[in-house]
């Protein structure tokens, strides 16, 4: 079995917190690997055309989430076909 072990302060200066979810995507002489974070997921609500979301339940799900959610806070703005505003 083959491994990568990484460590060092480097880690946190990038974004990563111990425990945190990453997302690792390997490709021909590269692997890349990046923090999950919170509005990515709440992007993945949106590439799901969920129109009507609850964001208090999402919000607690989002605080159960398997690991640490590196946590921004801040939720994106989402524009429809109309041009109106969703936040």
């Amino acid at each position: 079995m083959k491994y990568l072990i990484l460590g060092g302060d480097w880690l946190t200066r990038a974004g990563f917190i111990n425990g945190m979810p990453v997302k690792i995507r390997a490709m021909k002489d590269c692997i890349v690997i990046t923090p999950q974070h919170t509005r990515e997921l709440w992007g993945c609500l949106e590439g799901m055309s969920v129109v009507n979301i609850n964001k208090q339940k999402v919000a607690q799900w989002l605080k159960t989430f398997p690991g640490a959610l590196n946590d921004t806070g801040d939720i994106p703005v989402i524009k429809r076909g109309n041009g109106q505003t969703k936040a």
